[in-house]
């Protein structure tokens, strides 16, 4: 290459190294990437990032190379801004179970609290996340905490939202999620997702009444939907519904508890019923998906929610004092289930049955409690216009309780066991029933 080709190639790639900072503040696909996101332009910057507070900042995650550059927060104009408004006095919290970054860029001062997007965290995570974030603050009067996720709005507003109820600066769940949506965004939509809501509930009622959280034992009778999705009115579909729950408290691995068989659906039925006739027992946070297989499509997902075991405490109602007796001789559009490959219990590498006393539930001799969802307690799904669900569309959980006095039978997952377990994606894939024993 001459003299002169060397000189334009040289010239160029100084033009493109300058080129790229500008992007980086001008860039209006970013703009369209936070969408109703407040972004942070002050001093020369243009970031997806907003102060919640003055020492509480909620922004997107803070990417590298292409992607930085483009349409999320690069990661050097995110460390230059903390490193020049709170020069050695600041934090970073992330949420992102999905990746990370080079934690020297922020001085190693970086913590992580993972979970997964569109999901909310496991209840004994959003504690010590509080307790971390509140004895950072206090530490100094000038320390301030960056918390982010993906986006920076749904996970990053659960957390921000707990930490403003653990901290006593909201009193309630609705009082904090409000206050979140107006300082994140224009349309005062903070935290959407309803299960993350559930959460933030959650843990506002831990701090109101004192509570000691510990994981409960429930297991579960019947899952009832009302009326039947409008979908499933063609007598051309079938249902499947599966139950999860994170494993030990770590919200980035998910088991299968239960799937049932795939059921094809009556005309004119009212309701579905399925009565699980194996021992099913869950514990702590869980997950409940419902799929539809068109006889003609793929399947696809009508809607899933999370809910943690310790809360449930509505006594269920029952006829003549036994919720049993109710179902003798059930009629047709009540579905019965059985999707293990025997009739064995659901059981421990120790073999014993999960037992854990729930005495907090109160003073009722009901053992039986209900879980209700009405429909827009469901997440994945936006049916303003009941066209899937009708409006007073509900889904409603019976659960036995167990009382004892026994400790709580532990959770001692072994490297087979571990390897057995698959993501929240994983699990979403095919029709084959993915239940996973336990190794006795």
């Amino acid at each position: 290459m001459d003299e002169q080709s060397t000189g334009l190639v040289h010239s160029s790639s100084i033009r493109t190294r300058m080129a790229i900072p500008n992007i980086k503040m001008t860039n209006p696909i970013k703009k369209l990437v936070s969408k109703q996101r407040k972004r942070y332009t002050e001093d020369g910057f243009n970031l997806d990032l907003t102060y919640i507070q003055h020492n509480v900042i909620a922004m997107g995650f803070p990417a590298e190379n292409l992607e930085g550059v483009v349409y999320r927060n690069h990661i050097d104009d995110v460390s230059r801004l903390l490193d020049q408004k709170h020069p050695n006095h600041y934090k970073i919290y992330n949420l992102c179970s999905e990746r990370s970054y080079d934690s020297r860029k922020f001085h190693q001062r970086v913590a992580t609290y993972p979970f997964q997007d569109h999901n909310p965290p496991s209840i004994e995570v959003i504690k010590p996340f509080c307790e971390d974030v509140h004895q950072w603050l206090a530490r100094d009067s000038r320390n301030v905490a960056a918390v982010h996720c993906k986006a920076g709005k749904g996970r990053t507003g659960v957390m921000i939202c707990c930490y403003l109820i653990h901290s006593l600066q909201c009193l309630s769940a609705e009082e904090a999620l409000n206050y979140y949506g107006q300082k994140r965004t224009f349309d005062k939509k903070g935290v959407t997702i309803p299960s993350q809501r559930r959460y933030v509930n959650y843990y506002a009622l831990l701090v109101e009444k004192n509570l000691n959280y510990k994981p409960v034992v429930l297991t579960v009778k019947e899952i009832k939907l009302d009326p039947v999705p409008n979908i499933f009115n063609s007598g051309q579909t079938c249902i499947r519904l599966v139950i999860s729950e994170w494993i030990n408290g770590d919200s980035s691995k998910i088991r299968k508890v239960y799937s049932s068989d795939v059921q094809d659906m009556r005309r004119n039925a009212t309701d579905v019923t399925i009565r699980l006739t194996q021992m099913t027992q869950v514990l702590g946070d869980v997950k409940v998906e419902c799929y539809n297989k068109h006889k003609m499509k793929k399947k696809e997902k009508l809607f899933h929610f999370w809910f943690n075991t310790f809360f449930v405490r509505e006594p269920a109602v029952t006829e003549n004092g036994n919720r049993e007796n109710k179902h003798c001789g059930q009629h047709e559009k009540t579905v019965h289930t059985n999707s293990m490959d025997d009739s064995t219990n659901f059981r421990f590498p120790n073999n014993q049955m999960r037992t854990n006393s729930i005495g907090h539930v109160g003073g009722s001799d009901n053992r039986l409690l209900t879980l209700n969802m009405n429909k827009w307690d469901l997440d994945g799904h936006k049916d303003k216009q009941n066209k899937l669900f009708s409006a007073d569309f509900h889904v409603s959980l019976l659960f036995e309780r167990t009382d004892v006095s026994e400790p709580v039978v532990g959770e001692t997952l072994s490297e087979s066991e571990s390897s057995s377990c698959t993501t929240a994606e994983e699990e979403e894939d095919g029709w084959e029933s993915g239940f996973r024993k336990p190794v006795a």
